[in-house]
């Protein structure tokens, strides 16, 4: 568990990053975060579905070269969040100016009260990521009028779905802020963490719109991306003649491409036409004419 001095330190660092990027407080950044990592933090972003949920994200530096790695089979919701966990990270190896790779599990990257056997490095991690999605002023300020009226439990559901679907973060994210901010106990957290696997349910109170956007974020989407293109650049580099047509294919097929994509046609095999009568070699008919 983190002391309230390291809570401080990272609250004001999540912040100051939030300013940073034009963001001030109020701001949703959702899915943006992809976009921040890349282009304020000249990263190469690399997006790709495992098979495996052991590997969540990693991030890796070496010299000028920073990339960040996300597991896109993992719900939209949770790659926001790994994403933003990331960041922390890199913003950690570019501060200390230090060479480092670090990878994160479904484990290390968590938005639950269930912190047992975490490295500080990955609370800290969390915690950033928490506060740079969703700062403390806005859960505040949404939540602050429930303790003047009367909410009912499914009424409180709803206002998280509301918020959810505004700032683009996991429903479990939103129940650990509100848990860490002391707007609910921990009672009430186990009450509405039951909900979780049924929030698309909740959302058919609501309008098309909202319920649409949940699902699509309670959804993985198996993005294939890489800052580099990469299927561009193996066609480029095709074009050029440095890799076989076999070699590209491979590569592209990686990224759900196809070679037409790119303004190039297979190329065509053609039987080579020789003459064996030059090498003193005739037809049988006439080899068994002459005996």
């Amino acid at each position: 568990m983190l002391k309230r001095e390291e809570i401080d330190k990272i609250e004001k660092k999540a912040l100051q990053h939030r300013k940073m990027n034009d963001l001030g407080i109020e701001s949703p950044i959702g899915n943006k975060i992809f976009d921040i990592i890349e282009n304020q933090y000249d990263s190469f972003l690399l997006l790709y579905p495992l098979k495996s949920e052991n590997i969540a994200g990693f991030t890796r530096k070496q010299g000028e070269f920073i990339q960040v790695f996300i597991n896109t089979s993992f719900d939209k919701g949770f790659q926001n969040f790994a994403c933003a966990h990331e960041l922390y990270h890199l913003i950690q190896f570019q501060e200390k100016e230090i060479d480092s790779f670090i990878v994160c599990s479904n484990k290390d990257i968590s938005e639950t009260l269930d912190e047992e056997n975490m490295h500080q490095e990955e609370l800290k991690a969390n915690y950033f990521a928490a506060t740079f999605l969703l700062p403390k002023e806005i859960v505040v300020e949404r939540f602050k009028k429930i303790e003047e009226l009367y909410y009912s439990e499914e009424d409180f559901i709803l206002e998280i779905i509301k918020l959810q679907y505004q700032y683009e973060v996991p429903f479990k994210t939103i129940l650990k802020r509100l848990k860490e901010l002391e707007i609910i106990n921990e009672i009430q957290y186990g009450k509405l963490k039951i909900y979780e696997d049924n929030i698309i349910e909740y959302c058919k109170m609501m309008d098309e719109f909202v319920y649409n956007n949940i699902k699509t974020l309670e959804s993985p989407d198996a993005r294939k991306y890489h800052t580099l293109n990469v299927p561009k650049t193996a066609a480029d580099v095709y074009k050029n003649n440095i890799i076989s047509f076999s070699k590209l294919e491979s590569i592209i097929n990686k990224y759900d491409k196809k070679i037409t994509d790119f303004n190039i046609n297979k190329p065509q095999i053609k039987p080579i036409n020789i003459d064996f009568s030059s090498f003193g070699i005739g037809d049988d008919d006439d080899y068994d004419e002459e005996n």
